[in-house]
């Protein structure tokens, strides 16, 4: 065995560089091979997070910039939060910010039969004080001094509930698309809630109590199964209602109305613009009793709020209310000293048209308890 300079053998120094070498490919095979199990296991949870986010933020994640272009554009959307621009899936996934495809509108089954519907504006009637009031009761009142008492309204706004939403036609339903045409075997009656005038009178239930009052709406169906009775089943609802919660003052009846058709089977739907939006054109209805026995004896009281309400209404979406029905009429006006009779738009109006208003109708129940509020 040759020995070197430094007294070892040549084999000996030849199997110790050997081994150096052995022992530093090994290190480097385990250091290679716990990077590619860390990328790995970066990569698996890293992915559901960019599918979500996109790439631009996967590129943020790892520290580096993204071109002015790609970032998203502030765009005011009336809550001062940016709205995401929608990104481009050049492999058919579709970003979770995507605009959704625009509805496409329906069409007729051929084996119904469909007619007609149009848009009209509804009207006319006497001016009062810059609104509108169709008077047909031959009472003889003064309208502009009847507009000028206070409602014997007393409410405060300590969460107690002040108001009542329930609806006497309550399977009452409307168009659930926006075409201009209907079924004519359409009887426009449905149990759902969400898709009958129950959900109009939620709308405006909802902006009342977050106007700070206390509203109770009511969903009994008292026109089905049967129509005939409905109002004195309603009337029963009432009942129950104003001696479970004493403080109601203000009784709603929400309703839909209907128009009837022309020689040709057109159906007409009242349309107001309200803030850019289609909105159902809206009818409050008071009455009285000129009968020598009077079931409806304080009408007056109604009346006054009837006017504060249909001048507030005016005042804060002109145009949206049709004139205030004033007429020989009962419809459980007589539980209160605030009961009125509401309808909100026809059976072809759309749905989303009928619940726009109700929020407007809310809107201006609000403005009148708020005035009235103690």
């Amino acid at each position: 065995m040759e020995e070197d300079e430094s007294g070892g053998s040549t084999d000996m120094r030849r199997i110790a560089v050997k081994a150096m070498w052995i022992r530093k490919t090994a290190w480097t095979a385990c250091a290679a091979a716990a990077v590619a199990l860390c990328a790995w296991c970066m990569v698996d949870n890293l992915l559901p997070a960019v599918r979500e986010n996109g790439g631009a933020w996967a590129l943020r994640a790892a520290g580096l910039t993204v071109a002015p272009e790609a970032e998203a554009s502030p765009q005011p959307d009336g809550g001062g939060a940016l709205a995401e621009t929608p990104e481009t899936e050049a492999d058919g996934i579709l970003s979770p910010w995507a605009e959704p495809e625009p509805e496409v509108a329906p069409t007729p089954d051929p084996e119904r039969e469909t007619a007609p519907v149009a848009s009209t504006w509804m009207g006319g009637g006497e001016t009062v004080d810059g609104f509108s009031v169709k008077d047909t009761s031959e009472s003889g009142v003064d309208l502009y001094e009847e507009l000028q008492i206070d409602p014997d309204v007393h409410v405060k706004r300590d969460g107690s509930p002040v108001v009542l939403l329930y609806s006497t036609h309550a399977s009452e339903s409307f168009l659930l698309s926006d075409t201009d045409w209907y079924y004519t075997d359409d009887d426009f009656r449905s149990t759902e809630p969400d898709e009958s005038i129950l959900s109009v009178a939620a709308e405006a239930a909802a902006v009342i109590e977050a106007g700070g009052f206390g509203v109770i709406h009511d969903t009994t169906l008292h026109d089905y199964p049967a129509y005939s009775g409905s109002y004195d089943r309603s009337m029963e609802t009432i009942r129950k209602n104003l001696e479970a919660y004493p403080t109601i003052q203000i009784t709603v009846d929400v309703h839909r109305d209907a128009f009837g058709e022309d020689e040709d089977g057109t159906r007409y739907k009242p349309v107001a613009e309200v803030n850019g939006k289609d909105a159902a054109q809206i009818m409050i209805l008071t009455g009285c009793d000129l009968s020598e026995d009077p079931l409806f004896p304080d009408w007056r009281e109604n009346l006054h709020f009837a006017l504060r309400l249909q001048q507030k209404g005016e005042a804060l979406f002109p145009g949206l209310y049709r004139p205030l029905f004033f007429s020989q009429r009962n419809y459980n006006m007589h539980a209160t000293h605030a009961s009125v009779l509401v309808e909100v738009g026809t059976e072809v109006n759309t749905l989303s048209e009928a619940q726009y208003s109700g929020r407007l109708l809310g809107e201006t129940i609000l403005a009148v308890l708020n005035d009235l509020a103690e």
